[in-house]
């Protein structure tokens, strides 16, 4: 009787010590998750530059403008918690997958046929990965073995070389490389080259349709070693991470009506072989505006960013009533106005609301629109603002009001100012904005006719004296402020010059 307690006491013990271990391992995965699947892992190696264009026999591709062999032979590396690619890395990515109609993806996203690229599977695997939860890189899996991979405006293909590689070499090789790191959002900014594409708006007036009109163009401002070079294009060229792209407004009339169509297009086609392509885009959008009597709406570029561009709408027939709009650049031809709250999350109707709380009772039957707002300039910074359409007396008015947050990255990616703004003020008194260099060696003062540039170092001007000017009209007002830093002011100067830009110093 005394052998069996024993031998039950030592069963219940052992029953108790199992249980508390079971606990413990299921509150180690309940506190520490850890999901080791991703959708394409191991090393890869760049081989090759495909051609992104319709080259003709013998032609070479300038499109990028730098060495065709920049990457090839650059290593890709994919681990759950790093991504190397080439000179470029991203510490806890993420990704995601997605199967798509092969045709349909190189022609809307690229405008490139995907035969061009020597792919002829009907679909493809896109596998996108973030960095802070914007867009990385995005790669493009045909076969098991094979990737293609779209950096600064050209397509590469990498080829698998090792299933695996662990996150200990994934360091290694950041280590190594880290002095050659240049991504955009981790540039040194120790560095002594810097650039700003300028986008500029200016009024002008549309005789034949006897209505207001705009033009657009981008001037160029780069600082090497404190020597600067200026150059203008008579066009909108906006560099996204995907690539170059060229954003205009185009107006087609009917008999009764005007329309202004916003057209996005990727120059990673050569330009001279680009033409047939935009004509293409152009007339697919013509039928739009002759389809029985449409009412005239204009509009006017108000800013562009990496992603999205504000526009404001002028529906003529509306009694000119002026809204704002934002749209994402890459579904533009929808033109489909996005929400406050899905540029800042679910706080944005809240915010829009406080905003226009005051502007509520304006006038008969106040217009309270989510999608009623733009960016603007303000005290050298890009703010958010909203919009009240109302009518009084017969007359179609509106109001605008400041909006209580700040731009996501995905819509300025760099706006600070090296120097302050009083003390700029004070030194600049006619000046209307302030741009300061991301490395601090260079700021653009506009004012209401030319634009100024200076050297600064330390936070002071080395010589008020002595700065490059630019001028522009009166009226115009700048759209656009995207800085290059790095490697990136070769590679944006040299798609100025092969868009056609011409130097002014």
């Amino acid at each position: 009787m005394k052998k069996l307690t024993i031998i039950l006491i030592l069963f219940l013990l052992l029953l108790l010590s199992a249980c508390s271990l079971s606990e413990g391992n299921i509150q180690d995965k309940i506190t520490s998750p850890e999901n080791k699947t991703i959708p394409i892992q191991g090393k890869w190696v760049i081989e090759e530059k495909l051609a992104s264009s319709e080259e003709e026999e013998g032609e070479v591709n300038n499109f990028v403008h730098e060495d065709r062999d920049t990457y090839v032979g650059k290593e890709v590396l994919f681990n759950k918690d790093a991504l190397v690619v080439a000179d470029d890395f991203t510490i806890s990515p993420t990704f995601s997958l997605k199967n798509v109609n092969t045709y349909d993806y190189f022609l809307y996203k690229y405008k490139i046929s995907p035969s061009k690229l020597n792919i002829n599977s009907e679909t493809v695997q896109v596998i996108t990965s973030m960095k802070n939860n914007k867009l990385f890189y995005e790669f493009v899996r045909y076969n098991d073995d094979e990737l293609l991979v779209y950096i600064d405006n050209s397509f590469y293909k990498l080829k698998n070389r090792v299933e695996e590689v662990s996150l200990e070499e994934v360091n290694r090789y950041i280590a190594i490389e880290n002095d050659m790191i240049r991504s955009f959002d981790n540039i040194e900014l120790e560095s002594l080259d810097s650039g700003i594409l300028l986008g500029i708006r200016n009024p002008i007036y549309d005789e034949e349709n006897d209505t207001p009109d705009w033009e657009y163009k981008t001037i160029w401002i780069r600082s090497k070693n404190r020597e600067i070079t200026i150059c203008e294009l008579d066009k909108l060229l906006v560099p996204r991470k995907n690539g170059f792209w060229i954003l205009r407004v185009d107006r087609s009339k009917s008999s009764n009506s005007i329309t202004d169509k916003l057209v996005a297009i990727p120059q990673f086609i050569n330009t001279s072989k680009n033409k047939s392509s935009e004509e293409s885009i152009v007339d697919n959008f013509k039928p739009l505006s002759l389809i029985g009597n449409r009412p005239t709406v204009l509009k006017s570029i108000q800013f562009v960013g990496n992603d999205y561009v504000a526009v404001e709408k002028t529906e003529v027939d509306k009694d000119n009533r002026k809204t704002l709009e934002i749209y994402a650049i890459d579904n533009i031809e929808d033109e489909k106005p996005i929400r406050l709250s899905d540029i800042i999350g679910e706080d944005g109707k809240f915010l829009f609301n406080e905003g226009s709380e005051n502007l509520q009772s304006l006038g008969e039957r106040p217009v309270l629109d989510e999608s009623n707002i733009g960016l603007e300039r303000k005290n050298g910074h890009w703010s958010l603002k909203g919009r009240v359409n109302y009518r009084q007396n017969k007359e179609e008015l509106f109001k605008d009001f400041n909006i209580r947050a700040i731009p996501p990255e995905t819509m300025v990616t760099y706006d600070e100012q090296s120097v302050p703004w009083d003390k700029m003020i004070d030194l600049f008194p006619n000046a209307v904005d302030i741009f300061s260099s991301p490395n601090k060696e260079f700021i653009v003062v506009a004012t209401n006719s030319e634009l100024q540039v200076y050297n600064i170092e330390d936070g002071e001007i080395i010589n008020p004296d002595s700065f490059s000017k630019i001028e522009i009209p009166s009226k115009a007002s700048i759209i656009m402020s995207e800085w290059a830093l790095g490697r990136y002011p070769t590679i944006w100067e040299n798609e100025m010059i092969y868009q056609g830009a011409n130097y002014i110093k």
